[in-house]
Order: structure tokens, then sequence, then C-alpha cells
């Protein structure tokens, strides 16, 4: 069976380069990047990187137009003053 997508997560990338999702908007962001999340045929959950960005305009641009191409879910997972 092929990797069925179920999200698109745009994620803030923390000041030692690690991406993780960001819910405390007190942690220093220092970039963003999209994932587009899916099943494996185990069943597992896995993201596939998509792109980095600097800024959050052009990564919610790119996460909001592959959200509507593929028809699933859009997860912003970035600091509320982002």
């Amino acid at each position: 069976m092929p990797k069925q997508p179920i999200a698109v997560e745009l994620e803030a990338i923390n000041r030692e380069g690690e991406t993780q999702v960001v819910r405390d908007s007190g942690l220093t962001v220092q970039g963003y990047s999209v994932y587009l999340r899916a099943v494996e045929a185990s069943g597992l959950a896995l993201a596939t990187w998509v792109a980095d960005y600097a800024t959050i305009g052009s990564a919610y641009e790119l996460a909001e137009r592959l959200s509507i191409a593929l028809a699933i879910p859009l997860n912003v997972l970035v600091p509320s003053e982002a």
C-alpha cells in the first residue's frame, strides 16, 4: 500500500537548528519548515520534509497551497506571534 498523506505541517526551527512542534510563544524561532505527514503501509505516521524558510510568510503560503492541492488538513505548529 502506498503512503497516504494525512496532513501538511508548518513547524518552527529552534536556535539549535532542530525542527520541533512549538507551543510556547516564548521560544526563540530561527525559521520554519514545511512537512507532509503520511501513513506508511505499516500504519506508522511519518513526516517528510518539503522545504525550509527564514520567514513565516513564504512557508505558510507553500503549506496552504499543498493543503489545498492535496485536500488534506493544514496543521500550523508555530508560536502565536509568528
